[in-house]
């Protein structure tokens, strides 16, 4: 399947934040993702279709994800 990816924030920084389309597994999910990135990812979470999605949801062919990374503060 292919899914396109984007990079937002600092994950982007000293790359392209446009990955493009990656080709997965059939099967795969959203924790695939970081990982075929190149980005940790305990660092991150991920939208799928403009929707915050759980770890592990599954992927589709044509889907369009971004991944931002995870901030705390206050």
């Amino acid at each position: 399947m292919r899914v396109t990816v984007t990079l937002k924030g600092h994950l982007a920084d000293g790359r392209s934040p446009y990955v493009g389309p990656l080709q997965l597994p059939d099967d795969a999910k959203t924790t695939d993702l970081p990982a075929a990135c190149g980005i940790d990812p305990r660092t991150c979470f991920v939208v799928v279709n403009g929707v915050a999605v759980p770890r592990g949801t599954r992927l589709s062919d044509g889907d369009r994800a971004q991944l931002y990374p995870a901030q705390a503060g206050g």
